[in-house]
């Protein structure tokens, strides 16, 4: 958290932990002096401060800590939330703290720009990077969901409400998409502080909110220094890739000259190619059990003589009758391997 100590705007203060007394099992930080918030109503009222005003700075540093930093406070109920003496809202405990990879921030800001926007095709591919995929999703339905979400609680005029989260969190469900835990911490922080918002100002817009946000900091703001940044990073991701590519190209041309040149291919690399190869295996070998009893139990029938059971049924009589079930059970069970509904 040192790093978001250092970088916030000051709206709200972070303590800065005193990193030489901190270890594994110890967060040693500044000490902050205020009244935390479930009990800070007479306090707020008592100096006239701005409850939206100190609202938005709240929901405006968590969303910083997720979408800037990449570290972020992972619970902030009213508990861990201080109105200092200065006049200004105060973060404590971070015990529990939230980490979002560069790749995960950069999809999670180009959701919330293509929700302001209204473009269900940038949303659906950045909820897919986001989130963790099936083999199979079909997108263009997923696109139309989207579409029909984002009319219903983001266009204007739209009053959102609690359904909403349900909503998405259905969709997200329906098409087999699972929510990574560090996702799901974003998300939990957001309820958390869904929920202190409530208690702090309870007529604030919070999708209104976060559309400020993602459009003054989200990735379609490009400035000068940005630009030049991205550009920078990008040539420094691919200058190793284009030192090795002229030796890779004279070793492919090499190849190809002296009649070398091969590809590589892995039979049933893909687990749905494996199961189906598995599946068929499975029926063909319980065919052959079943026709292998079979004929065995028809010889066992026709057989004469053999040691008496009864007066009336041998034993190879016995051993064919039992056979024939066999042979009946496993060819039953071939047929509802190939007539299931879920083939």
């Amino acid at each position: 958290m040192a790093a978001v100590a250092a970088s916030a705007d000051g709206a709200v203060q972070i303590p800065v932990p005193h990193a030489p007394l901190c270890g594994e099992r110890v967060l040693v930080m500044q000490r902050l002096d205020g009244t935390p918030l479930g009990a800070a109503g007479p306090v707020i009222a008592g100096r006239g401060l701005d409850r939206d005003k100190l609202a938005r700075e709240l929901l405006g540093s968590l969303l910083a800590q997720i979408m800037l930093y990449g570290v972020f406070h992972a619970d902030p109920h009213p508990g861990n939330v201080l109105v200092l003496a200065d006049g200004r809202l105060g973060l404590l405990d971070f015990g529990s703290v939230g980490r979002l990879d560069g790749s995960v921030r950069s999809a999670l800001g180009r959701l919330l720009l293509a929700m302001d926007r209204g473009d269900p095709l940038a949303a659906s591919d950045a909820l897919l990077e986001v989130m963790l995929r099936p083999d199979e999703v079909d997108q263009q339905r997923l696109e139309r969901d989207l579409g029909q979400f984002m009319a219903r609680y983001l266009s204007p005029g739209a009053n959102p409400d609690v359904r909403m989260f349900s909503d998405l969190f259905r969709i997200v469900t329906d098409y087999g998409l699972s929510v990574p835990p560090e996702v799901a911490a974003v998300f939990r922080a957001l309820g958390v502080l869904e929920g202190t918002l409530a208690r702090l100002a309870p007529g604030l817009d919070l999708v209104a909110e976060a559309r400020s946000f993602a459009t003054r900091h989200g990735p379609g703001q490009v400035g000068p220094d940005s630009a030049r940044q991205a550009v920078a990073e990008e040539l420094a991701s691919l200058l190793p890739m284009l030192r090795r590519l002229p030796r890779r190209v004279e070793r492919i041309a090499s190849a190809t000259e002296n009649g070398r040149l091969s590809v590589h291919v892995r039979l049933f690399a893909d687990q749905r190619d494996r199961r189906h190869l598995t599946g068929l295996l499975n029926q063909v070998l319980l065919t052959i059990l079943a026709a292998t009893a079979g004929i065995m139990a028809v010889l066992l029938l026709g057989a004469a003589g053999g040691p008496s059971v009864t007066t009336t049924v041998s034993l190879y009589q016995l051993l064919g009758y039992n056979l024939l079930v066999v042979s009946a059970i496993l060819a039953l069970r071939v047929l509802v391997l190939i007539f299931r509904p879920d083939r």
